[in-house]
């Protein structure tokens, strides 16, 4: 059964419509993401709304908003901090500006497996959970990821030296706009809606994001290799308001806990089953699939020098050598 197939028989809620148990809740949440229904993130969302319903017994009630509806993830990111917006999904990237802790888990090549990963997220949880509540006034009940970033090109990159003269665009944060810098590019920073149109058009030849989002957004459409770089980790958090959260009863906020972490847990099992359906549908959808590229150890050698020029920027030394200790002994366990 193909990708596609598999997301849409996933599909389980419609755009911006609630649950039959939040119309009759003591307690409502506005839960939004970045993206489309065909997406793991969609499917997380689904599985915590579900789960938040059952653990408190219908008091709590869910209603999903996504692809943005109600605003681009930095202005949910605030809402959240105001207490407007109970609830998101959203890139790492994008809550660093708010809460610059939690950039830790961008470093490039942290971790170079899903189950390191997987261990480390839930090592840092709980000690990045006080900071991000301190700096952006949002906790985080559950780590998501979608699979390595990986990069897409219209010309095949095997090698640094393919990269060269490439036009590639990255999230706009300074992690990997720095990272690709140290690669000997000047990568160029878009924003997400404007990017398949810039494909398209030959204004940028690449991007770089997990194999699903090459299904979800349709860059097989417009790009015609993959090279596995998987520097970096689409990561995620689950987030709640902590003026919504501190609002709740106990027991309600033990069953918004529980739900964030089974949730998390059922989204990473789930991106790991859709990412292998996502590799073999691209190479039908006529994709060549480079693997990593013939020189890795030189990609990673170059991009881990530039892990103390990110400190100031991810919470600060202290907490960014805080953090690869816990990292570390996470992925060596």
């Amino acid at each position: 059964m193909s990708f596609i197939k598999i997301m849409a028989g996933l599909s389980v809620c419609s755009l911006g419509l609630a649950s039959s148990a939040a119309f009759s809740a003591d307690f409502n949440m506005r839960l939004s993401h970045g993206d489309n229904e065909n997406n793991p993130t969609h499917h997380a969302a689904v599985k915590f709304q579900e789960l938040v319903e059952e653990y408190s017994d219908g008091r709590i009630g869910v209603e999903i908003y996504p692809s943005n509806q109600l605003g681009d993830e930095q202005e949910v990111a605030q809402s959240m901090r105001m207490g407007t917006i109970e609830s998101a999904i959203v890139y790492t990237g994008n809550l660093v500006p708010l809460a610059p802790s939690a950039g830790v888990l961008m470093l490039p090549y942290a971790f170079t497996s899903s189950e390191q990963a997987w261990a480390a997220m839930d090592a840092l949880q709980e000690p990045l959970n006080e900071r991000i509540s301190s700096e952006a006034g949002v906790r985080a009940v559950g780590l998501l990821e979608k699979g390595f970033r990986v990069l897409t090109t219209a010309e095949p990159v095997r090698t640094l030296d393919d990269l060269q003269g490439q036009k590639i665009r990255v999230s706009p944060n300074k992690v990997a706009i720095e990272t690709f810098k140290a690669w000997g590019i000047d990568p160029i920073p878009m924003a997400w809606a404007e990017v398949f149109s810039a494909l398209q058009q030959g204004v940028i030849d690449g991007q770089e994001n997990p194999y699903t989002t090459a299904i979800s957004s349709n860059f097989y459409e417009v790009q015609d290799y993959l090279t596995e770089i998987h520097y970096m980790m689409w990561t995620g958090p689950l987030l709640v308001s902590e003026r919504f959260y501190q609002g709740l009863p106990e027991d309600l906020q033990e069953a918004v806990d529980r739900a964030g972490v089974e949730a998390a847990n059922y989204e990473r099992e789930l991106s790991a089953q859709l990412t292998e359906e996502a590799k073999n549908e691209l190479v039908e959808l006529g994709m060549e699939l480079l693997g990593p590229p013939e020189d890795e150890a030189e990609w990673q050698e170059k991009a881990r020098a530039n892990w103390p020029d990110f400190y100031e920027d991810i919470g600060g030394e202290e907490w960014a050598l805080e953090a690869q200790e816990i990292i570390a002994e996470a992925v060596n366990n």
